[in-house]
């Protein structure tokens, strides 16, 4: 199970297209008796993805029939985020908890389809926000219209977790060791002197340097920003503890003085602020990549240029797919609504396997689905 998948995640998860390729996408209930409907949801999906693959004579009936039966595991469905992908191929599955919800798709063809959730991966839509007091350290998710709590064996963490005091008489020293239930991951424990201010110094540094350790990791090849919510002392010592993080703004008030729909309404408001002011700048960069021969907003040419590994921005500008084969070695791309193949999620897959990123951008023209801003 991967919970709110990276880049880098994604695109491994490509690496396993061998033959058929189910998808399954689905938006799920987090808390309360709608959660009851998420298998009942899940379960006529997957009967849709199994009549699919016997009209196809799918190697993959057998494996579907037996994901069926996942919707009469109780608990799996009442632990759930906004949304659910399962990718199944030949001697692969694997779930994915997402922070948005895709909306209800089934998929049975050549290729995963990764399209709905391939621009929340590259982390250009959604900022990455740091709740963050002497006492506790939480992040969060938003798209600007949602926003989620990311709890996972990390996150939500506390200082007594992080920091341990040991003997009040050693001097200043730190040392590591295995954290359990981390994953098998190492937590500092600093051992400062005596019990006065030197110790709470020392122990607070301890605590902001491996929160900055731990987002970092969140924030590693992916094109996300940093936003923490903390006042302006806490703000001030975490930029000071660690170097591996950089933040991209502060809303300077204390988390903990907030309640959670006040926190997440704070997100919300800045996150689509944010957003608004990315697509505006991504906008004028694609105009002047147009203008230099450095772009495209002509999807055929996008998509020729995905494949030759030319596309370091891929901008997504519709939802709906547009049905066809790519032959990619003679170059020649033919529109067929009987193909099966979405030709919108050929160029996202493209683009994530030579290493580019994916956005969605609100489109100018029906006619432009795709652009992208190229490498050379």
């Amino acid at each position: 199970m991967i919970a709110f998948p990276t880049k880098p995640q994604l695109t491994e998860i490509l690496d396993h297209e061998q033959g058929d390729c189910v998808s399954i996408m689905m938006g799920t209930y987090q808390s309360g008796p709608d959660t009851n409907q998420n298998s009942i949801r899940f379960k006529n999906l997957v009967r849709q993805a199994i009549d699919e693959a016997q009209k196809k004579n799918s190697p993959l009936v057998p494996k579907l029939e037996e994901l069926a039966k996942l919707s009469r595991d109780a608990s799996f469905w009442q632990h759930q985020a906004l949304g659910l992908a399962i990718f199944l191929s030949e001697g692969f599955e694997e779930r994915v908890l997402l922070s948005h919800d895709p909306g209800d798709s089934v998929c049975v063809g050549p290729e995963f389809n990764v399209r709905p959730i391939a621009s929340v991966a590259c982390g250009e839509t959604n900022l990455l926000t740091l709740a963050l007091s002497w006492e506790r350290a939480r992040l969060f998710r938003s798209d600007g219209h949602t926003t989620m709590e990311i709890e996972d064996d990390i996150f939500p963490l506390t200082m007594d977790e992080l920091v341990t005091a040991r003997d009040p008489e050693k001097q200043l020293q730190y040392s590591s060791h295995e954290s359990h239930g981390r994953g098998g991951s190492e937590t500092v424990m600093y051992h400062g002197h005596g019990n006065g201010e030197d110790k709470i110094e020392a122990d607070r540094r301890a605590y902001l340097s491996r929160v900055g350790e731990y987002v970092a990791k969140r924030l590693y090849n992916t094109d996300q920003q940093l936003v923490a919510i903390a006042t302006e002392e806490v703000a001030g010592h975490f930029d000071a503890a660690t170097e591996s993080v950089e933040l991209t703004q502060c809303i300077q008030v204390s988390p903990d003085g907030l309640t959670d729909s006040q926190l997440k309404a704070r997100i919300t408001a800045f996150a689509k602020e944010h957003n608004q002011s990315n697509d505006d700048v991504i906008a004028e960069r694609l105009g002047t990549a147009i203008a230099d021969d450095q772009g495209s907003d002509q999807w055929r040419e996008v998509l020729n240029a995905a494949s030759a590994g030319r596309v370091d921005t891929l901008l997504i500008r519709q939802d709906q797919p547009i049905p066809g084969r790519f032959d990619a070695a003679n170059q020649h791309i033919s529109v067929d609504d009987e193909s099966g193949n979405d030709l919108l999620n050929t160029a996202v897959r493209l683009t994530l396997q030579s290493g580019g990123t994916v956005r969605r951008m609100q489109a100018t023209s029906p006619d432009s689905p795709l652009a992208a801003i190229y490498r050379y």
